[in-house]
């Protein structure tokens, strides 16, 4: 069974979020845009209410920054995936993007295809970890079953 993917957007212009929705076949691609969020704190409670597996994250928001947001969500949904899609091409940001383990670093304006091959990739490598996640399940519950012969 396929399992559909949450994704949620952050960023603190309307336009922006409409066009990274419009930009990508989420469909097609297995996911669902599950929330928007216009500022960091209301993304972090909206990831963290609708288990977001993907989290598209702007840098400048406000209330909370953007590498203020990854950081928190790293603590609280450790297995979400980010992109960072910001205007902000600084080497400092990119740096603590990459110590924070984004997945990609997006500039501003996105080119769709660009942000539709990104996506297509962060999904395979959430399935990576499903398949991943399930084959350790399956290993555990062999060992546990085998237990008492292993003794």
């Amino acid at each position: 069974m396929k399992r559909r993917w949450n994704v949620l957007i952050a960023d603190d212009e309307a336009i922006i979020r409409e066009g990274i929705r419009s930009a990508v076949d989420w469909e097609a691609l297995d996911m669902t845009v599950c929330a928007e969020a216009e500022d960091g704190e209301e993304a972090l409670e909206l990831a963290e209410r609708h288990g977001a597996d993907i989290m598209l994250v702007d840098l400048n928001m406000p209330i909370m920054h953007g590498l203020e947001l990854i950081r928190l969500a790293r603590e609280r949904l450790p297995s979400c995936l980010i992109v960072i899609v910001t205007g902000h091409d600084e080497f400092e940001y990119a740096r603590e993007a990459l110590r924070l383990g984004v997945q990609d670093y997006v500039l501003k304006p996105t080119n769709p295809a660009e942000l539709a091959q990104i996506m297509a990739k962060v999904r395979e490598e959430l399935e990576r970890r499903a398949r991943m996640d399930t084959y350790l399940d399956l290993a555990a519950r062999q060992i546990e079953k085998n237990l008492p012969l292993l003794r």
